[in-house]
């Protein structure tokens, strides 16, 4: 999903009025950036508070070769500091429902369960093992894998069902957890192609798009935000809404492609790149009596490693050590954070997808992006220029330097990168 595929930050096709309620209610962060342009380690960043490309988490998880071309791992380190373990440690019921994609799946299938990493209960897809539901109209044979691979029950929905899966399942959850606190995890699969809405879905948006294709993305999006709707719906009905703190991102940019659906508007970029339209999402995060209704937040620059400390800190679990995120529970109470340590983030890729350098570091207002070998720099005063038109590398050669030197200090702190080889063109 892109910044401005809601109507709430600027799409005029269709409306997405249950997401935008979530922002009335409570505030928008317009400064949050995903852990990494892709799936698998935006994913990580959110679960253990760390930078993903340490834990070799550095584009999303596939088979095991191409991951090792990549040097990508195969999982997520059960042993690493985890936001749902965190959360269990202080007596609160947690649940993982949707895309999992932090290991199992093709032919991976010896990964840890989600409870490995202190879930007591999950409900996934083809991109995970345990419990799951697996589509019946995918046109690829990653669905019939993951059956093949056993390691949990599995079920079969059509596509354009599995969200309401997911939601039910999570409701379900919360009304069997309402005697203590609870955690849910709930990860959408919607705005992911393919694009397969139902037949009654996909009328409520014909001739709305551009394009049979954009039609489709434009059903799976208005589905998306009804499904967000009969969740808080449900969350009312248990009497659990006004005491939950409701958190709201995507965990990377609109569909790679120039003519794809999905809009990272005004900003430069898509999924697999570093520009803000890879990496730069509206947070939305609801809690009444905590965050006043109605915030706007442009100030605090916040990232996804950011929600595990602060988590920590509103529940009062104690923060693992080795993480490289920041408490912003201040933020969202109405104090913009002022200054944070440098933010960064990589990005491996075959060399013939051309989404502009691999590595990036956002220090204070500052941008810099550039390659492991310090090829392609290019340097943005982002408060200024947001959308990434004026490469100040020429102009400001102190700052350029200084946040080259980090950047590199950074990338060599990693394990070692592979070298995967170019795409044909």
């Amino acid at each position: 999903m892109g910044f401005a595929d809601l109507s709430l930050t600027g799409n005029k096709l269709v409306a997405t009025p249950n997401i935008d309620a979530l922002a009335r209610d409570g505030m928008v962060m317009t400064q949050f950036y995903d852990a990494a342009p892709i799936c698998s380690p935006s994913r990580a960043g959110f679960m253990t508070g760390r930078f993903p490309a340490r834990d070799r988490f550095v584009t999303y998880i596939h088979d095991r070769k191409r991951n090792h071309a990549f040097g990508q791992a195969d999982w997520l380190d059960p042993s690493l500091p985890v936001l749902p373990r965190m959360m269990r440690q202080v007596g609160y019921a947690t649940g993982h429902f949707g895309k999992w994609h932090l290991g199992g799946g093709r032919d991976i299938g010896d990964a840890p369960l989600p409870s490995a990493y202190g879930f007591d209960e999950s409900y996934t897809q083809w991109e995970g093992l345990g419990p799951r539901v697996l589509p019946t109209d995918l046109t690829n044979k990653l669905g019939q894998q993951s059956a093949e691979l056993g390691r949990g029950p599995v079920e079969w929905l059509p596509r354009a069902e599995i969200t309401g899966r997911f939601v039910d399942k999570t409701l379900d959850f919360v009304g069997r957890s309402k005697d203590r606190p609870w955690f849910a995890q709930l990860w959408l699969t919607d705005m992911h192609t393919p694009w397969v809405p139902s037949p009654e879905q996909l009328a409520a948006t014909k001739g709305k798009g551009a394009t049979p294709r954009e039609d489709q993305f434009l059903a799976v999006l208005v589905a998306m935000d009804a499904e967000i709707g009969r969740l808080v719906d449900g969350l009312r009905q248990a009497g659990e809404l006004d005491d939950t703190l409701l958190i709201f991102t995507s965990d990377n940019g609109p569909t790679i492609g120039a003519n794809t659906p999905g809009s990272a508007a005004p900003y430069r970029g898509r999924k697999a790149s570093l520009y803000e339209g890879g990496v730069r999402q509206p947070l939305i995060v609801r809690w009444p009596g905590h965050i006043a209704s109605g915030g706007r937040d442009a100030k605090s620059v916040v990232q996804a490693v950011d929600l595990l400390p602060t988590l920590a800190a509103i529940t009062g679990a104690p923060k693992p050590a080795g993480i490289d995120g920041i408490d912003m529970s201040a933020a969202w109470r109405g104090r913009p954070v002022a200054s944070r340590p440098d933010i960064y983030s990589h990005i491996a890729r075959p060399g013939g997808e051309a989404f502009g350098p691999l590595y990036s570091i956002r220090s204070g207002p500052w941008k810099l992006l550039m390659n492991a070998d310090g090829s392609s720099p290019e340097l943005y005063h982002i408060e200024r220029d947001p959308q990434e038109r004026q490469n100040r590398m020429a102009d400001e050669t102190a700052i350029a330097k200084t946040l080259s030197a980090k950047l590199a200090k950074w990338i060599a702190s990693l394990p070692t990168p592979a070298t995967p080889k170019p795409r044909p063109r």
